[in-house]
């Protein structure tokens, strides 16, 4: 029986872990939004903590929830925040997001940094799960 629920179970967190840092990514190009209009210029993790629009738990290098969330390409114009698994076991996905306001992954078993300009898009189903742009979800029966 536990032959069969572990590996169930070890996908499940590692799906569970990738949602919410697509959700996490969403939430700070939010924050980025909102420092922008106040101050004409993107922030970094710390400024937005530090402006009481992220938890500082994001902002400080720490892993949260099994990724650790790091700042590139500040700018006034430019921002491109990183989620690196901690662990190649974390999960299966590495993710970025940038003033576009879309979520780009590498998908591998090795963990890494997507950097600026790479990665696939996200493509939402409509059904509030994340699919890689091109796949469709299965289909009822």
């Amino acid at each position: 029986m536990a032959a069969v629920a572990v590996p169930g179970l070890l996908r499940y967190l590692k799906t569970s872990r990738e949602t919410a840092a697509i959700q996490t990514l969403r939430n700070i190009h939010n924050s980025q939004a909102q420092f922008q209009a106040l101050r004409g210029r993107f922030a970094t993790l710390k400024e937005l903590s530090d402006d009481d629009l992220l938890e500082k738990s994001y902002s400080g290098g720490q892993p949260v929830n099994g990724y650790v969330y790091k700042d590139s390409d500040i700018s006034a114009d430019t921002y491109c925040v990183h989620a690196d698994r901690t662990s190649d076991s974390t999960a299966n996905r590495d993710f970025n997001i940038t003033e576009r306001g879309t979520v780009n992954y590498v998908e591998s078993k090795t963990k890494g940094t997507v950097a600026r300009g790479e990665g696939v898009p996200l493509a939402t189903t409509g059904t509030g799960a994340e699919q890689p742009a091109g796949d469709q979800p299965p289909k009822a029966q």
